[in-house]
């Protein structure tokens, strides 16, 4: 649902709603103090966030060239990983301070700063033909990363890789108590992967082209892979925190890597619905993995859960070399989408593009 509202409507408006919508569950968090009422309202909370980040990858790629969407794209990677670094550093301190309803309140005005930030880009950014039959259908997006082979394999290597980082994740603390570091060491690791995803928004800037985004999913997918289960096999704190770190980069990479191919080969008409059939798989891939690593951390410990994450990560990484270097039977062609400015009716004719899939 959230990816067929950014094909259907005005992608920034699309944006602005879920922002506003957000902010709005996020105030009435502030003010429960039930169990019940609280999961709801996160619940809640979660469905109005949905349809941001489709809409707005989608609405990146009507806004910036193919060649210069890594460099976008790692901007708003970076961004967003010095944002949740910065969060996690003082999230705690806040809640301390001022009490969880503050930071619930704080985090809503986050929100709609958001929204006034999305409001601010002009134009109008809605695809043409979104309304032909066939381009309509909650499924639409599935379909087309179902049937697109470099799609397919990019996404199955990703949600493969976000099975083992899940389970690791529920034995991140485990590990590092297990080595000696405690809660100190938790938190340095913490900082250590932030900082790692911050490198690799960086390094993405450099992804021009398709050749780069298939090199960028295999190097980020083995990165993220070698940080892991090495972390699992060398129970020495110095060295898992600079595992941590190149984990980090090949994440963002990784995370970076599959949204520009997604941008890259589907039709702006169903964009939005692609990369939110994306992220359902991966987010459910996340899920499963939070489960599962909860029932085998007693069996396996911590360290045995993540050279188990290491082995998944190596299976996907075979997966991602299958990705062909010419990535599609089809070639991208320069589709104008109706992104014209409400106060002047100009055509954004530099920008207002996006790749369709067209017979050679």
């Amino acid at each position: 649902m959230g990816g067929m509202l950014g094909d259907y409507f005005d992608r920034r408006i699309v944006m602005v709603g879920s922002d506003l919508a957000a902010a709005g569950c996020f105030v009435a968090i502030s003010q429960v103090r039930s169990l019940p009422s609280l999961v709801a309202l996160a619940a809640v909370a979660g469905i109005a966030e949905a349809p941001f980040s489709p809409a707005s990858g989608a609405l990146l790629t009507m806004l910036v060239p193919a060649e210069r969407r890594g460099w976008a794209n790692g901007t708003l990677a970076m961004g967003s990983s010095g944002g949740m670094l910065i969060g996690a550093a003082f999230g705690g301190v806040l809640v301390a301070s001022f009490g969880a309803s503050t930071a619930f309140l704080l985090n809503a005005f986050s929100f709609v700063v958001s929204a006034v930030l999305a409001s601010s880009i002009r134009g109008r950014f809605v695809a043409e033909g979104r309304h032909d039959p066939e381009h309509r259908g909650a499924l639409k997006g599935v379909a087309f990363l179902f049937g697109q082979r470099t799609l397919r394999l990019a996404t199955s290597s990703a949600a493969l890789l976000a099975l083992g980082l899940g389970m690791a994740n529920v034995a991140e603390f485990p590990l590092f108590v297990h080595i000696g570091a405690g809660r100190i060491g938790f938190g340095i690791a913490v900082a250590a992967w932030g900082s790692g995803q911050i490198t690799g928004g960086r390094l993405a800037s450099r992804i021009a082209d398709a050749h780069l985004e298939r090199r960028a999913l295999i190097s980020g997918g083995a990165l993220l892979t070698a940080g892991i289960g090495l972390s699992g096999a060398i129970p020495i704190f110095a060295a898992v925190a600079l595992l941590f770190v190149i984990g980090g980069v090949g994440n963002a990479l990784l995370n970076i890597a599959i949204v520009q191919m997604v941008q890259r080969w589907s039709p702006a008409q169903v964009q939005g619905r692609t990369l939110a059939a994306v992220e359902g798989i991966i987010n459910s891939a996340i899920g499963i993995s939070l489960l599962v690593g909860g029932l085998v951390l007693a069996p396996l410990g911590a360290r045995g859960i993540y050279l188990l994450a290491g082995g998944l990560g190596a299976i996907a990484v075979v997966i991602s070399l299958r990705i062909p270097r010419q990535p599609s039977t089809v070639r991208p062609e320069p589709q104008v989408v109706d992104a014209r400015d409400p106060a002047h009716g100009k055509r954004f004719d530099s920008f207002g593009r996006a790749p369709t899939p067209v017979p050679v």
